[in-house]
């Protein structure tokens, strides 16, 4: 597990900083911006320079007391928004509400006591729901969401996955270390690569939300 939390930090050099520069070369350099926003400035061989925006995705943040951020919205649905009128963003996200930022807005608009941390309720679950996370979620799935979301997580797993389960994950991790992530080479479903987080945490954060859901109506 320690070598593929390795390998994960140092190919992802976005996450190494919040802000200022994170990775230069010779003919261009990356500044990170915000949590999800990032600037490429760079000089081609012949001479001309650029300068470009990237965004890795939606995202929302608050800081001293003001938000900002990044959305995608397609150009008809922004129009159909600024045909009404919005008194806080809740509102405006209420009629289109781009991908990945659900838990931000929640975050932004829930009770003062409630934090950053409110997605991880599950930890306080009941022993039969903390189970269902991982009889939904494949083992390739929660391969990646065990190096990545460090010990507090590798515990809950050890705690309420099954012996079966666990020698499967462990298969899995095997070959995701030496194999170079090969579809033939996983033994169970197929592989993800140490790059699939994004695709990794979506899946998850659906299975949490549909868990959600069943266990508030029981």
């Amino acid at each position: 597990m320690a070598e593929l939390r390795e390998k994960a930090d140092r190919f992802f050099v976005t996450r190494k900083k919040n802000g200022g520069l994170i990775h230069e070369t010779k003919y261009y350099k990356i500044l990170k911006n915000g949590p999800k926003l990032f600037r490429l400035e760079g000089k081609e061989k012949s001479g001309r320079e650029y300068s470009i925006v990237i965004s890795t995705g939606n995202f929302l943040s608050v800081q001293a007391d003001k938000i900002s951020g990044v959305v995608f919205i397609p150009e008809a649905e922004f129009n159909r928004i600024l045909s009404y009128e919005h008194s806080d963003l809740k509102s405006v996200f209420s009629r289109f509400q781009p991908e990945g930022i659900e838990e931000d807005i929640k975050v932004l608009y829930e009770k003062s006591d409630s934090s950053q941390e409110t997605w991880k309720d599950f930890y306080n679950w009941e022993p039969f729901w903390k189970q269902q996370i991982f009889i939904r979620l494949k083992p390739s799935i929660l391969c990646i969401l065990l190096v990545y979301m460090g010990s507090e997580f590798e515990q809950f797993f050890q705690s309420n996955s099954t012996k079966r389960l666990k020698s499967i994950v462990s298969d899995e991790l095997y070959f995701l270390n030496v194999s170079g992530n090969q579809k033939e080479n996983s033994p169970y479903t197929e592989n993800l690569s140490l790059q699939d987080f994004e695709k990794a945490k979506k899946e998850f954060f659906q299975v949490l939300e549909q868990i959600r859901k069943k266990r508030g109506n029981t």
